[in-house]
């Protein structure tokens, strides 16, 4: 089996099994909740603020990808928004079906690379950025998060308690990498050595000089790119930050609107602080695109606020709009892009 074989059996079982995981939890969250209430409520419910909430998210791809493009920009790319948002939801469907949605940033650094003419050093750049911010949003966040919820945390069983510390020393180990990087750049490029010995055991001196050349050179790149965006295009990097809060509002209003075509009053602040505590939650890389573990974390963390009988119906509507879609559109961008090679 060649290359091209192993990463299609891997990316089709991937998603087999991610959305067998995923769908199997949503049948366990309706049969641990479900009550008569439960069909009343689906017969009821209005499909305006469902639409309203797709639309919020499919918004927030475009916010994305205008924070792709404003932070490009100060690298001179020629990346259009129209590429910018169609890389957003190719790597979202990549992100779906691997560990952690550890899939999706190698795919918009070498999508960023090809249509905005630049580098891999600097499409890694501005791809290490983006998490940048993300992760300093999640820490900011946080700890207003957890003392919201903090009957809920401690009231879990064991196993969520685990996987919640479990996500946040991988959350501190991270942040502690990217600070590195940050701040001292060449601390990757001191570590090239060892690197090219494990690349020299597999492919031979010879090519494994070749390969570390054109490493070393792209590292160059990257280290340019991050202290071009620390010291001149912090204008960028600031409205980078007000799309990083914008994008994130608007994903953490779908669970808001589709209470509210159930009827429901959300606690907007709650519900935000939930779905922080469970961003944390699928950090850790069990399943292909947190399958299982963000449907049956989702139901734990809304459990304390919104009615049982609608919890099954939530998770199901939450889970089709923020994975599901992605999937569904972000295959059929994946497909164009093989197709048109």
């Amino acid at each position: 089996m060649g290359w091209e074989e192993k990463k299609r059996w891997y990316l089709k079982h991937s998603l087999a099994i991610a959305i067998i995981v995923s769908i199997v939890s949503i049948f366990f969250v309706f049969e641990l909740t479900s009550t008569r209430e439960t069909i009343e409520a689906i017969t009821e419910i209005s499909p305006y603020y469902f639409l309203i909430a797709v639309i919020f998210h499919i918004f927030g791809w475009f916010v994305w990808g205008a924070r792709i493009k404003v932070i490009s920009g100060a690298l001179s790319s020629r990346l259009s928004m129209r590429d910018a948002v169609k890389i957003v939801v190719t790597s979202l469907f990549t992100a779906a079906i691997t560990p952690s949605h550890a899939g999706g940033e190698p795919v918009r650094v070498y999508l960023i690379s090809r249509k905005g003419g630049i580098g891999f050093g600097d499409a890694s750049a501005i791809v290490l950025l983006e998490r940048v911010l993300d992760v300093i949003f999640i820490i900011l966040i946080s700890p207003v998060a957890i003392l919201l919820l903090k009957d809920v945390i401690f009231q879990s069983g064991e196993e969520i308690k685990f996987l919640i510390g479990l996500s946040i020393v991988i959350l501190i180990f991270s942040l502690f990498i990217i600070i590195q990087i940050l701040y001292r750049p060449e601390w990757i490029k001191n570590r090239l050595p060892s690197i090219a010995r494990v690349i020299g055991f597999f492919t031979g001196p010879a090519r494994s000089e070749r390969i570390m050349t054109r490493i070393s050179a792209e590292m160059d790149a990257f280290i340019r790119s991050l202290r071009k965006f620390i010291e001149v295009a912090r204008g960028r990097v600031l409205i980078a930050w007000i799309l990083t809060t914008i994008y994130w509002s608007l994903e953490f209003l779908i669970p808001c609107l589709i209470l509210i075509g159930l009827g429901e009053d959300p606690e907007i602040l709650r519900a935000f602080a939930s779905q922080i505590v469970l961003m944390v939650l699928v950090l850790v890389p069990l399943t292909p695109g947190s399958s299982g573990v963000a449907e049956l974390g989702f139901m734990t963390v809304f459990a304390v606020f919104v009615k049982t009988s609608l919890l099954g119906i939530l998770v199901l509507a939450w889970r089709f709009i923020t994975y599901y879609l992605n999937i569904i559109v972000g295959g059929l961008f994946s497909l164009h892009i093989v197709n048109k090679g």
